[in-house]
């Protein structure tokens, strides 16, 4: 029994005097909004012995998971590292700080409030355990690490990532490939000419003996990105496009007759560049490859094997270039955001056309529900010249046939959601709108409600 005791009290001294060795000071947590699932946790860590120790692990039971980092300067662009170990040499002290070494406390239990006194537990590749208590505190960490942690913490945000019918995407972290797919789906009944709407009367005083009464376009769009570095992502996008348009007769011996007619294939190859202007804008510059048909044919409703309309078309049959600009401002309880674009048409194609070019500018406010969910509301306007050349297949007896009807300026207004999939780096999203301004130049088929859907998976 006298043994047994003596063996106690010589494991306890040797603990006592192995934790006087290495000690923990000046441990904090900052405190974080209550939405936000990462916090940041800053220590220095004493090492009085005569050998180096090796940090491995360190946990909590207030935390899903607790990781190491360290900032480091890749250019002149700041990013946090996850580090399996971190050395602290003999007879030295290591600060975990901002914009260097640090904790990052992932996915707290329940809601982590100023004063509180969190229980962490550092683990060494020796084996050995060292606890420590971290209390909550309110820090001022710096503008550039203010900066630089708060666009981390909130990579993990349902809202991070633009609603699903913004064009285009965000620079990923270096190395990255991100997998994406959009469907995209638009519904036209409505007729117009300058922001007044029309009907087919009104179109066959116009002079054309055939007006369109519908159309839908469906467009699958399939896309892969990666991180060349952290400020230049390369992007290809591919839609499989399906567009169909009922027409009904207004003059002769057929009139009333209603005649559907169809086109569907791949579209136009796009290869973008994506540069990153800060953490919070980038820029755009994409090509558009003409990979796409440009002059399908259908029958008509006398059986003949017809060219179809412009608006029928998979493709533009020409080089385009496109200039994008991209801003985003995430605070702790919601975000908003500005896209521009600008797409360019540089020559006709060989049936002797080319498509107006376009601008658009996309504004939207967005609000994270949960850690999964975030809603979204927004306004796009676009703004379209009218087709330049003619084709030499054209006729007279149908306005989409009509250079002159395919210029507009559209302003709609939509509603989005977003869902991050727990545990995963994959996004599903959803943005439905419809018009609420419309001025067109001719008489022009336009959008009554459109609707897009994606899905995102980074590896």
């Amino acid at each position: 029994m006298k043994f047994f005791i003596k063996l106690m009290l010589l494991a306890l001294t040797a603990t006592s005097l192995y934790a006087s060795d290495i000690t923990i000071e000046n441990s904090r947590v900052r405190l974080m909004p209550p939405s936000s699932p990462i916090s940041a946790g800053y220590f220095s860590i004493s090492n009085n012995t005569s050998k180096d120790i090796i940090l491995t692990k360190v946990s909590s039971d207030r935390f899903e998971s607790i990781e190491m980092h360290n900032t480091i300067k890749d250019g002149d662009i700041m990013k946090m590292v996850k580090q399996n170990s971190v050395i602290v040499p003999a007879k030295s002290k290591l600060e975990f700080k901002p914009m260097s070494y640090h904790l990052m406390l992932i996915k707290p239990n329940k809601v982590v409030l100023e004063g509180d006194e969190i229980d962490l537990t550092f683990i060494l590749k020796s084996g050995k355990s060292i606890p420590a208590v971290f209390k909550v505190k309110k820090m001022n960490t710096g503008s550039a690490h203010g900066k630089h942690g708060d666009a981390m913490k909130y990579m993990t945000r349902p809202d991070f990532v633009f609603p699903a019918g913004v064009k285009g995407g965000k620079n990923m972290m270096s190395k990255k490939i991100m997998f994406g797919y959009k469907f995209g789906a638009m519904e036209m009944k409505s007729l117009k000419n300058g922001t007044n709407s029309i009907n087919h009367s009104s179109i066959q005083s116009l002079g054309y003996s055939i007006t369109p009464i519908k159309m839908s376009a469906d467009m699958h769009m399939f896309s892969i990105a990666y991180a060349v570095n952290e400020k230049f992502s390369v992007m290809s996008m591919l839609p499989y496009i399906e567009k169909k348009m009922e027409m009904k007769m207004l003059t002769g011996g057929m009139a009333g007759n209603i005649h559907s007619v169809n086109s569907r294939g791949i579209g136009d190859l796009s290869i973008a560049g994506l540069f990153r202007l800060s953490n919070k804008s980038n820029f755009k510059i994409a090509l558009s490859i003409p990979t796409a048909e440009y002059n399908e044919k259908d029958h008509n409703m006398s059986g003949a094997l017809k060219t179809l309309p412009y608006p029928l078309q998979l493709g533009s049959g020409t080089y385009d270039l496109t200039l994008g600009y991209s801003f985003q401002e995430i605070f702790d309880d919601w975000s908003y955001g500005i896209q521009l674009n600008a797409l360019t048409r540089f020559d006709y194609n060989s049936e002797g056309w080319k498509y107006g070019d376009t601008r658009e500018v996309s504004v939207w406010l967005a609000k994270p529900l949960s850690k999964s969910f975030s809603v979204s509301f927004g306004l796009d306007v676009e703004h379209q010249e009218n087709i330049g050349g003619k084709s030499a297949s054209r006729n007279n007896m149908i306005p989409t046939w009509g250079e002159n009807n395919f210029s507009h300026l559209r302003v709609s207004s939509n509603i989005g959601i977003n869902y991050k999939l727990p545990k995963s780096k994959s996004r599903i999203g959803i943005q439905c709108g419809a018009p609420i301004y419309r001025d067109v130049n001719g008489p022009q088929m336009e959008p009554d409600f459109k609707c897009k859907l994606g899905f995102s998976t980074m590896i």
